[in-house]
């Protein structure tokens, strides 16, 4: 895949309510478009070929009456067939169709219109390539007298027609995609997962058989050889997807969770492709697209959706984090040696650690920095040297602020493994910095950068703050077992499990090792994220010294003017510029040692070092 251009621009959305608008042979005129009508009809209007992939969900057979008026079971794939011909058409040999769909209970049995559907795509010379199955891990409780509540719907993969003759073992029987052709695009790496625990104790001790490709015993023609995956860190994932039904868009009557077409615009795209929703709903997939660095056309029958689509799509921001690790994950082999995360550290880390460290030196004035700064510690340490003075006010300066700029930097390091490992993001809860969802568990977590970072006042309004959050979240509907934790990046403790009387309010405190681990099932991360720092340090060294020696010696003049009486630190008018009441308006001193230079000498001429050392020598 080609390096990433952040110069491109995802254009503007705009709504188009009259299709005399677009100009139609135009493919431009069609991107970034959300466009109100009945999805037949614009698509008869689009050029043929112009779309990547195709991410949709259509309303269910007699769901959303209120919405769209319903269609009947019986009815339904005659409806549908006119739309995916033109789907088919509209969609580039090489694209994919992801359909999100649902079978009806009707008379207490399940109705077949799904399944023939499926049948009938084919038929239309749609490939039947895959099927997804995604697990809504928060579905709704209740209960039915003949089955149990629906945690689970189909997302089937259709493609138009070349070489991908191997079959794949399922995680699932029902998993279902089609294409037009068997040559599609598709990015595998780019939806990696880690390798998970099971690799631990599984790869632990490998039999004879584990080191050779054991051929499967039912002449299947699949086999494997375990040991390949020594020291792999990341895996590709089944075609289960565990994904909560939460999302944003919740004045629309079905919408579904931004991270469902994320990871199949991840999978089946690449920046610049051009992705379409024919019954966009409230947008999520054209955010999901614009996030990600791709065209968009969204196509939605009522006003008020369209309006709030629009709305939706304006908000979304070029997400640059999740593109980023997206390509460094597809430019590199499952056993990485750490490039995507170091390159994430130079350019979202480093980079612009030392671009504010530099702005904060540059902007620096002595007025303002000696208000904030204790001149009885100071005198304490019996500085005598105005150089040694500012020296070190720069130099408490700087580090107060360093600490704050790099600790935030490299929160979003953490946030941004966990949005790659397990959909994790940056928590909108008070006090809480990251959600994820790891192994059936729902992690809050607080981040902060060493363990000595609170009194105990301020730890117990972070548990306040856990309990809260665990109910918010349980509001939301979140029913998996949910557990804080307090993230320290740097220190270590060894009791991490903090209860409390109240359940709500105990939580973990992994620190240093520990918490890298725990957030990228890594336990040597703590020690390669140095690497990239050295380097960059070193990189930067030179200008940061060439700086920081003019802004030290900036000011120590100006000191020497305002704070210095013949030749020695005026302390009394130190400690009342920053302590006596009223303002105290600066006077440069008006007496400064000075050298007397008396045209009477005792030496006529001026010496150089071999008369001094004559002269001492007499």
């Amino acid at each position: 895949m080609p390096d990433i251009d952040f110069s491109v621009q995802i254009p503007e959305v705009k709504l188009v309510t009259d299709l005399q608008q677009i100009e139609a042979a135009n493919l431009q005129n069609w991107q970034s478009q959300v466009i109100l009508g009945d999805c037949l009809k614009v698509l008869k209007q689009m050029p043929e070929g112009i779309v990547d992939l195709i991410v949709t969900s259509p309303p269910y057979a007699d769901s959303r009456k209120k919405t769209y008026g319903g269609i009947t079971p019986d009815q339904y794939v005659a409806w549908f067939l006119p739309i995916s011909q033109e789907l088919k058409r509209v969609l580039k040999p090489g694209g994919t169709f992801i359909l999100n769909i649902k079978e009806k209970v009707v008379n207490g049995q399940r109705h077949n219109y799904v399944i023939k559907l499926i049948l009938e795509l084919q038929n239309q010379g749609w490939l039947w390539t895959e099927e997804y199955i995604w697990h809504k891990k928060n579905s709704f409780p209740g209960k039915w007298s003949n089955r149990f509540r629906d945690s689970w719907e189909r997302c089937i993969q259709f493609n138009k027609e070349q070489d991908f003759e191997q079959e794949v073992p399922d995680d699932w029987e029902h998993c279902i995609q089609f294409n037009k052709q068997k040559k599609f695009k598709m990015y595998q790496e780019s939806v990696m997962v880690p390798m998970g625990d099971w690799a631990k104790s599984r790869l632990k001790n490998l039999s004879d058989t584990d080191k050779r490709r054991d051929n499967s015993r039912v002449e299947s023609g699949f086999g494997k050889n375990i040991s390949n995956w020594l020291q792999r860190k990341m895996a590709y994932p089944t075609n289960v997807l565990h994904l909560s039904t939460e999302c944003s868009n919740k004045n629309h009557s079905a919408a579904f969770p931004k991270s469902l077409p994320s990871w199949f615009i991840k999978l089946f795209t690449e920046q610049g492709d051009t992705i379409l929703d024919p019954f966009l709903g409230s947008g999520t997939t054209c955010v999901a697209a614009k996030e990600l660095g791709r065209n968009y056309i969204g196509i939605e029958i009522k006003k008020e959706y369209c309006e709030l689509a629009v709305s939706n799509i304006e908000k979304a921001k070029l997400n640059t984090q999740l593109i980023t690790l997206t390509q460094s994950m597809e430019n590199s082999s499952i056993n990485s040696d750490y490039d995507a995360y170091y390159k994430y550290l130079v350019q979202h880390v480093l980079t612009p650690f030392y671009e504010k460290r530099f702005e904060k030196l540059r902007k620096l004035k002595l007025k303002d920095i000696l208000k904030r700064k204790n001149p009885y510690l100071f005198k304490a340490k019996n500085i005598e040297f105005a150089q040694d003075f500012i020296k070190s006010i720069v130099d408490a300066f700087l580090s107060s602020q360093e600490e704050t700029i790099f600790g935030n930097l490299l929160e979003g390091f953490a946030i941004y493994i966990s949005a790659n490992l397990y959909g994790g993001f940056k928590s909108s809860l008070n006090s809480i910095d990251l959600e994820f969802k790891k192994n059936e568990i729902y992690y809050v977590v607080g981040i902060k950068s060493g363990t000595f970072w609170g009194n105990s006042d301020q730890i117990n309004r972070m548990k306040d703050n856990f309990k809260k959050a665990k109910q918010a979240l349980r509001n939301q509907g979140i029913t998996d077992t949910i557990i804080a934790v307090n993230g320290c990046m740097y220190g270590k403790d060894r009791n991490p499990l903090k209860e409390d009387l109240d359940p709500d309010k105990s939580y973990y405190k992994y620190a240093g090792q520990e918490f890298w681990n725990f957030i990228s099932e890594d336990e040597n991360l703590y020690q390669e994220i140095i690497v990239p720092i050295d380097q960059e340090a070193k990189n930067k060294d030179e200008l940061f010294k060439t700086t920081y020696n003019t802004k030290v010696n900036e000011m120590t003049f100006e000191f020497m003017q305002y704070f210095m009486n013949n030749g020695q630190i005026h302390w009394a008018k130190l400690v009342d510029y920053v302590s006596k009441k009223g303002e105290v308006k600066l006077e440069a001193s008006p007496q400064q040692m000075t050298l007397d230079l008396d045209e009477s000498s005792d030496f006529e001429d001026t010496l150089d070092l071999a008369d001094a050392l004559d002269f001492e020598e007499n």
